[in-house]
């Protein structure tokens, strides 16, 4: 398994039928900020412009914090991009790495012209797949805001199931109040899916791809 001993002499690229993720640099930063700065975006990261975190992450520091996360890999943050001409659709992230106790927090952000083509739910499952097959990670945890839609649904087809944030009453509350729902998925979890998907897709060869209606 991959320690952050191993990632610290450099990420690997991620690949899908579609995307590549690559390590996300600061030059990256300046791109993702346009798009970070659209308020349909922004409603979901900060909020709006004068919340204290947007205001706070200007570009400079933005990549400041990314170039600290890949020295220390509290994070993981992956440019989402085109695997045929490198253009940058988004970021994704594995936040909050506990390596000992094999947790992280998986983030995800799409350019809003580039939103609903599939490619936020595409680049999570590779994550997910790395998280727990290359990491070693034995539970993957997401957030998002409970009127973001579009985010639930990723983090659902990744097998994710909302969970309550804490036995703790006061943070509970704190969620709650700001909207946030909590989802999480185990590792046995997750390979209970593959073994499921592995069998849906055996069945179907069997038969010959015939289903009746």
């Amino acid at each position: 398994m991959l320690s952050k001993q191993d990632l610290k002499k450099g990420f690997p690229d991620l690949y899908t039928d579609r995307l590549k993720l690559r390590r996300l640099t600061a030059q990256d930063v300046e791109i993702w900020w346009e798009c970070a700065s659209d308020p349909q975006v922004m409603k979901y990261l900060y909020g709006a412009k004068e919340s204290k975190e947007y205001q706070s992450l200007q570009p400079d520091r933005l990549g400041r914090r990314v170039e600290e996360a890949f020295r220390s890999l509290s994070s993981m943050h992956f440019a989402i991009t085109s695997k045929d001409d490198g253009t940058l659709y988004g970021v994704c992230s594995f936040q909050r790495w506990d390596e000992r106790a094999a947790r992280a927090e998986i983030g995800f952000a799409l350019c809003r012209s580039h939103w609903g083509r599939g490619y936020a739910a595409e680049a999570s499952s590779r994550m997910v797949d790395f998280g727990f097959e290359d990491m070693g990670l034995s539970h993957i945890v997401g957030r998002c805001h409970a009127d973001n839609a579009l985010s639930q649904r990723v983090l659902e087809k990744n097998g994710m199931r909302p969970q309550q944030p804490s036995s703790n009453a006061g943070i509970q509350s704190y969620w709650e109040e700001m909207g946030i729902m909590i989802y999480s998925i185990a590792h046995t979890e997750y390979l209970l899916r593959k073994e499921r998907a592995a069998s849906h897709t055996h069945s179907q060869e069997r038969s010959g791809g015939a289903s009746s209606s």
